[in-house]
């Protein structure tokens, strides 16, 4: 779909650039020249991506048109039919957001505590969106509401039911199987009672990114973590603290990264326990799901992979 300037002096950009760059991951820009030559890269003797400015540019216009929950096969529909058209839609405010509308369905399913509507509403969205830009326009904004409103009637009622639903959709998107070999193998436990729903969704962007996440659901004692790590050699174990651990849980993350020798990355901590945590040998992670899961795969696999 975009046209390459025969331009000696071009700049031409990695994948992991433009990831960076434009918030959308490997995963998802190959899928977008995959499945609809939304973009036409060049490559690499090595067959390696490199992306110019105008690719940039209109991965760019595709996501603000994704922000206001315009599917992608529309979104291409859009800029092959006008090529002015992206800006003028993107500036414009006449049209509410079909976010906003998908949030609105989803927030009455759960005030109904519909599981019939909440799993129509999912997997509309799942056909139309690729899950990373779903979990980061939707779901996770979702989850993030009901958390502040907990102290309301039913509030909690209401997250532990939306959370519920989400473990089950997410966890069964996390076992389907890859299209390529993983770049790694990690080990996703909760060492905590705390809802980990967060953990969860961590897992399901490290997939998009192209690493293997075993999950496993329930608590796990460090010394199953461990025997899991050396006898199937995964390469590290991203783990659920709970929000006010103490000593002794802080501890258990450090004994996992001592006895198995794996890089330990831990979630759920609180702030000021990140500084321990890193003199343990342990690896804090932020709160930001997106930027975590970037993490992650840029330590364990490369930021080219």
């Amino acid at each position: 779909m975009t046209r390459h300037q025969d331009e000696p002096q071009a700049a031409y950009y990695p994948i992991r650039v433009v990831s960076n760059e434009t918030g959308v991951n490997a995963i998802t820009l190959r899928a977008w020249e995959r499945r609809y030559g939304l973009i036409t890269p060049k490559r690499t003797a090595k067959g390696h991506r490199l992306y110019t400015e105008e690719d940039i540019r209109l991965i760019k216009q595709v996501v603000s048109l994704l922000n206001r929950g315009i599917p992608i096969s529309q979104a291409r529909a859009m800029l092959d039919h006008d090529q002015n058209a992206p800006d003028v839609a993107i500036t414009s405010q006449a049209q509410p957001s079909q976010w906003h509308q998908y949030r609105e369905q989803l927030a009455s399913a759960v005030q109904a505590f519909d599981d019939q509507a909440l799993g129509k509403t999912f997997d509309e969205v799942s056909q139309f969106f690729p899950i990373d830009i779903a979990l980061r326009f939707l779901l996770i904004p979702i989850y993030n509401q009901l958390r502040d409103t907990v102290t309301q009637p039913l509030g909690q009622a209401r997250l532990r039911f939306y959370s519920g639903f989400l473990h089950a959709r997410l966890a069964w998107r996390l076992s389907e199987q890859q299209q390529r070999a993983p770049s790694a193998s990690l080990l996703v436990a909760s060492t905590s009672n705390d809802d980990s729903i967060e953990l969860l969704l961590t897992a399901i962007l490290l997939k998009q990114m192209g690493l293997r996440c075993v999950w496993m659901n329930g608590l796990l004692s460090a010394e199953q973590v461990v025997e899991c790590l050396t006898t199937m050699d995964w390469q590290a174990a991203l783990l659920q603290l709970p929000a006010s651990a103490d000593d002794a849980q802080l501890a258990v993350a450090r004994d996992i990264a001592v006895e198995s020798g794996r890089p330990v990355f831990v979630s759920g901590a609180a702030a000021d326990s990140h500084d321990r945590l890193r003199q343990m040998g342990v690896i804090a992670l932020q709160d930001d799901v997106q930027q975590s899961a970037l993490n992650i795969r840029d330590m364990l696999a490369g930021p080219n992979a």
